[in-house]
């Protein structure tokens, strides 16, 4: 093995992680996370095969460029179930060495033949009619869907749990701008965890300089500790204001921020799930 075919191991697990991380946009599941990288590697032997014996530095480079996304670039490991994240990893590792060991080291081409191809074809056809028809199917669909509701209430609860842990201290203050507060940040976690790379795109595109855990607009760096504080005065002066408007307090507060229709409901949404949690404490 030499230095180039490391070089093209490592910029092909770079696109493969840029590539998983357009297809998260559309939450894809933990098997999906553990067999799609697997399938890369195959389909990469099969274009590049003069790369087939050295494939698995593919899957070893992209599970290292996304375990330094994730807890070092956009910090979402302190929000992960971190206990799943490395049994996805061990399980596609222990599946990524399978397909290495006992395919693409045993065979000259791994590109099936064309008669092999033709009977999957059809495989993939029946497949098809019978995943879009099956009732069992759709039920399966709703399913997943209230799954996901009920993930991202897990999130933001164990997001404001940690944060509180974290960043309470510095947060004593009236209940309802310590809620937003909270809300402004569990969302920009969420926006930065599952948008990164389009956020990335459009700070390139507009050039604004944005820092800390609530993504701050400043010429300057700033801490987390600063920013916070910095936010937490703004809607505290605010709140002042316009404290005897009771129907609209909230609203209003998340405005000093937030001017998109979309962010306003989505952080209205997390509020409401922290309010039903700490109901329940």
């Amino acid at each position: 093995m030499n230095l180039l075919i490391i070089v093209i191991e490592l910029l092909l697990a770079i696109v493969l992680f840029f590539m998983m991380n357009i297809l998260k946009e559309n939450k894809l599941n933990r098997i999906d996370t553990i067999v799609i990288p697997n399938i890369s590697m195959i389909i990469l032997a099969c274009i590049f095969p003069k790369l087939k014996d050295y494939m698995i530095l593919l899957l070893f480079f992209y599970l290292v460029l996304d375990f330094i996304y994730v807890f070092i670039i956009t910090k979402q490991g302190l929000f992960k179930n971190e206990k799943v994240y490395y049994v996805n990893i061990f399980l596609s590792l222990i599946f990524g060495l399978c397909v290495y060991h006992f395919f693409l080291l045993k065979v000259e081409y791994a590109f099936i033949d064309i008669d092999v191809f033709k009977n999957f074809i059809w495989i993939l056809i029946i497949l098809y009619f019978y995943q879009k028809f099956n009732l069992k199917s759709i039920k399966l669909d709703k399913f997943e869907n209230e799954n996901m509701d009920k993930t991202y209430q897990e999130f933001v609860v164990v997001c404001y749990a940690k944060l509180k842990n974290k960043y309470g201290y510095l947060i004593k203050t009236d209940p309802v701008i310590e809620n937003i507060l909270y809300s402004f940040m569990i969302y920009e976690t969420h926006e930065k965890s599952s948008k990164y790379l389009l956020k990335l795109k459009d700070k390139f595109k507009n050039k604004k300089n944005t820092y800390s855990i609530l993504n701050v607009e400043s010429d300057n760096k700033i801490s987390d500790e600063e920013a916070i504080v910095l936010i937490k005065e703004k809607l505290e002066s605010k709140y002042k204001k316009i404290k005897k408007d009771k129907d609209l307090i909230e609203e209003k507060l998340i405005k000093e921020k937030y001017k998109q229709s979309k962010d306003i409901k989505e952080i209205k949404n997390i509020l409401n799930i922290i309010k039903d949690f700490n109901k329940g404490v």
